[in-house]
């Protein structure tokens, strides 16, 4: 069950009250206490508050048009004869038509809906609950701006991969964007990562249709498919499927790519610049696991099956070099 499912109307309308009282008086130390107590009361009360926040910020670019709701909320002013439980409960009551406007037109739910943004640092991961059921991974390095409404559910892959379990639903199409392809669910779970010169698709359950610039393909559980930056639908990089989301254990696994490629997938999770000046050594390839958050873990196995020697220049720069034959 959601947040907005588990909150009553009564909380809700509460938090709104509040909400306006510490509009109307910021400096007020008594209502400072007072709230602080109110939210200390309840972890619920917590989320309500949040959430009224969240919708009265959503219609912070649509303050100055004109509509009912909103003029009955912003034109307002209690007189100084209404006792103060009785002012807050007008005012409140019509701020509340305002934000319950506003949670239909821009909530997930709405007609509109407004899109939210979720990003990972270097080495991080995320899951995030979407309001529909379905959830969200994203993996290190990673950026998606979702926008969901009433009609549809789509999200864009800014940079970096995520997986996707999505909850099906045939009235409300869930699509991902990522540069020049699309991908539609078909009652899925899937993996998209954006690469800099592909963006490779992988099916782990049911269907997704994936479609470039005029071409379309269908990928079912175990397929995998890339497209290229060029627009043409190429084989991917990794042909496994546990391979390629190993990453959400907190696993590398390389089954023969070569050291180059692999020096670019463990610099993805670690803030340093890994160099490879040799060509040669870049066609090398490696098969093995690694996890993820050790470093030197995984540069120590790329030399234990490797002929390369690591090179550290400073903290955030390494080297491999052709190991001495001496």
């Amino acid at each position: 069950m959601s947040d907005i499912e588990s909150i009553s109307q009564t909380m809700r309308d509460q938090a709104t009250a509040w909400l306006l009282r510490l509009r109307d008086t910021p400096a007020n130390a008594q209502i400072q206490r007072a709230f602080a107590d109110w939210l200390a009361a309840d972890p619920a009360h917590q989320t309500a508050y949040r959430q009224v926040q969240a919708q009265w910020d959503w219609m912070e670019p649509f303050k100055q048009q004109s509509f009912p709701a909103r003029d009955a909320a912003l034109r307002y002013r209690p007189t100084a004869r209404q006792s103060s439980g009785r002012k807050w409960l007008i005012y409140g009551a019509a701020a509340t038509v305002l934000l319950g406007v506003g949670f239909a037109i821009f909530s997930p739910q709405g007609w509109y809906g407004f899109p939210h943004s979720y990003n990972t640092g270097k080495g991080q991961r995320q899951v995030v609950a979407l309001s529909d059921g379905s959830e969200l991974e994203l993996n290190t390095d990673t950026e998606v701006r979702v926008h969901f409404n009433r009609a549809q559910r789509h999200v864009d892959l800014i940079r970096g991969e995520a997986f996707f379990k999505v909850t099906h639903n045939a009235d409300r199409p869930f699509s991902v964007r990522a540069g020049n392809l699309s991908v539609r669910d078909i009652g899925t779970a899937f993996d998209v990562y954006k690469q800099a010169d592909r963006i490779s698709v992988a099916v782990q359950e049911g269907m997704v249709e994936i479609a470039g610039q005029g071409e379309s393909r269908e990928l079912k559980a175990g397929q995998q498919l890339a497209y290229s930056d060029d627009e043409r639908f190429v084989p991917a990089t990794v042909n496994d499927i546990a391979a390629a989301t190993a990453w959400r254990q907190g696993q590398l696994i390389f089954n023969g790519r070569r050291l180059v490629e692999v020096l670019a997938e463990i610099g993805r999770y670690h803030d340093v610049q890994i160099r490879l000046p040799d060509p040669k050594l870049a066609e090398l390839h490696v098969n093995g696991s690694f996890r993820t958050e050790q470093l030197d873990g995984m540069l120590n196995g790329v030399t234990a099956l490797l002929p390369v020697n690591v090179k550290r220049i400073g903290e955030r720069e390494i080297v491999l070099e052709a190991a001495s034959t001496r």
